[in-house]
């Protein structure tokens, strides 16, 4: 279990270092890649609650199970929103809209279609090969809290906050390269993911 949450975090940071030190990728451009981690990590939640509560039969009113999930969703919200205004501090010339569409249209060499018909598919299966292999084949989800699993995440997104949070007030006073930014996004998702 430990081994395969190695490799997954692995796996994840080598793309975003990848392309910030070999595609000349910027910040906005790897973060909208974590943005769609994010998005996909939040569906993948839900659907782990639900098969822990089919699982072990828990029976109680559907606003407690739900409303708990929605304060995740609230906060990855928050977190996406900071994460726009951080960028801002370390980019101040950044137009948004056109980033996110150079994001989508993006081809890498050899590669002749844009990376957003990819990345999105590829991004989705990967949640749920992670959902398949570490929740539902070894069983996590007989012995798990649904709660603890929700906690756990929204831990999670205080934490990415906080990092948010951090860097903004770190732009708002130093200049730094959009590279270390990215490493330190990579280095905190790695040990979240650890955790």
């Amino acid at each position: 279990m430990k081994q395969i949450k190695l490799i997954n975090a692995i796996s994840e940071a080598i793309i975003p270092l990848l392309g910030i030190f070999f595609f000349d990728w910027g910040l906005y451009f790897i973060l909208l890649f974590y943005f769609i981690d994010l998005i996909a990590t939040e569906v993948f939640i839900y659907l782990k609650v639900q098969k822990i509560v089919q699982f072990q039969k828990i029976k109680f009113p559907f606003s407690t199970r739900f409303g708990r999930l929605i304060i995740n969703s609230v906060l990855a919200l928050i977190l996406i929103i900071l994460s726009h205004l951080t960028v801002y501090f370390i980019v101040p010339n950044i137009d948004f809209a056109s980033a996110f569409i150079e994001f989508l249209s993006y081809e890498e060499a050899g590669i002749p279609i844009p990376q957003g018909y990819i990345l999105l598919p590829l991004v989705v299966l990967t949640n749920f090969q992670q959902y398949k292999t570490t929740f539902i084949q070894s069983g996590v989800y007989r012995v798990t809290s649904w709660k603890d699993l929700i906690f756990s995440r929204r831990k999670a997104l205080y934490i990415a906050i906080l990092g948010a949070v951090i860097a903004m007030l770190i732009a708002s006073f130093i200049a730094m390269p959009e590279s270390i930014y990215v490493m330190l996004i990579v280095a905190v998702k790695i040990w979240v993911d650890l955790k």
